[in-house]
């Protein structure tokens, strides 16, 4: 007999004991509630010796419902939909003209979309003589690497983050209007092969 399997002939039958309350007590303390669920295990002995069940179906009518309240929910926002997109103005009966404010580019007026004669009327101040002056500020530059172009050659991309300010003034009323617009420019910096 070899004296490797005396040795595996002992192990074999050592078995650790079990662990003594105090420690699996501690355990427990110490994991929190994790411990009391990683703890907790039903005993050995209980083994089912009933066959595996089947999925009940309860769960198909309450789809079936479900689907038919959301196919009816969709054909009546299709025809209500449907109804307001054919009432247009042009097609009522009580229409009366409504004069829509131009949004027409001005180039003399200080706010975006509203001309020069609409701001006049609408503020009650004289609109004329409002002297514009251009600042633009570098937010940030990010660079975002090597890039490759259509054509495939590489390229660095850089990204510049620019706040354009316009500041308007009015001689006349010593008014002030400043607008700011976030501006984002992408640079492609042609690399050179080697």
């Amino acid at each position: 007999m070899n004296e490797f399997e005396s040795i595996e002939r002992e192990l074999k039958s050592l078995t650790p004991p079990n662990p003594s309350d105090e420690l699996t007590n501690r355990i427990e303390k110490g994991l929190g509630d994790a411990g009391n669920l990683a703890i907790r295990r039903l005993p050995e002995e209980t083994i089912s010796n009933s066959p595996p069940q089947t999925p009940s179906l309860a769960w198909l009518p309450w789809t079936g419902w479900g689907i038919a309240a959301t196919v009816t929910i969709f054909f009546i926002s299709i025809t209500f939909l449907s109804d307001r997109a054919g009432v247009l103005p042009e097609n009522r009966a009580d229409h009366s003209p409504v004069s829509l404010p131009s949004l027409s580019e001005d180039p003399e007026s200080p706010i975006h979309g509203v001309s020069v004669v609409e701001l006049e009327r609408r503020s009650g101040m004289p609109v004329g003589g409002w002297m514009p002056s251009f600042q633009e500020r570098l937010v940030d530059r990010i660079d975002e690497g090597v890039v490759s172009k259509p054509s495939g050659s590489p390229a660095r991309q850089v990204r510049m983050h620019y706040l354009d300010e316009i500041l308007w003034q009015h001689p006349a009323t010593d008014t002030r209007i400043l607008s700011t617009n976030p501006r984002q420019e992408i640079i492609l910096i042609d690399l050179d092969l080697y």
